[in-house]
């Protein structure tokens, strides 16, 4: 039976994981900001923007902080670690469709553990008018912090945040449902 929290924790997502917020929408030519949460007890760890890789892993930096930095600007990248908050937001300055696509932001856990991170998916659109029935990051005129508009209605945001974890309850289920046929068919015995 000590099998079982630990299959829950593995199967339950955002139980002291990153988060981050799963899909953003860009404009061609301007800036994004993306941030990620971490959990506690992780505040002076490396955190990472990076191309995604077989399991959980990176398969290219793009930006990385460290414990004596945690703001660091590489090119068109810059990332920000705000220890306090426990959230690290990356910068993505002059959006092309080349910046379009998934990637990984987290914490370097340690050279013999997998990193823990979250993916996200960013998608740059061209022109200026927000996708209906989309929320969009646009560049505002007033301040160098981008916008997010709110095109789509209210409670849709974030829809498909809980599937994960609906089907991970679903295979919890399914495994007590088949150890209990299990532990009947072998008290008959």
């Amino acid at each position: 039976m000590q099998l079982l929290p630990l299959l829950a924790w593995a199967l339950l997502p955002g139980c002291g994981a990153v988060t981050g917020p799963g899909t953003v929408l860009g404009f061609e030519g301007s800036s994004l900001s993306v941030t990620c949460t971490y959990p506690p007890g992780q505040e002076k760890k490396p955190k990472f923007w990076c191309t995604p890789g077989a399991f959980y892993t990176c398969d290219e930096d793009i930006v990385v902080t460290s414990e004596s930095k945690p703001e660091v600007h590489w090119g068109r990248f810059s990332i920000r670690d705000n220890r306090t908050l426990r959230a690290v937001t990356v910068t993505v300055h002059g959006l092309s469709k080349r910046d379009e696509g998934a990637f990984r932001c987290g914490v370097r856990t340690g050279i013999f553990s997998l990193d823990e991170s979250a993916v996200v998916n960013v998608i740059v659109v061209s022109g200026t008018r927000c996708p209906s029935g989309t929320r969009c990051i646009h560049p505002s005129s007033a301040s160098a912090t981008p916008t997010l508009s709110p095109d789509a209605p209210q409670g849709t945001r974030g829809t498909f945040r809980y599937f994960p974890v609906l089907a991970g309850l679903q295979l919890l289920a399914l495994l007590a449902m088949s150890a209990a046929v299990l532990w009947v068919s072998l008290r008959d015995r």
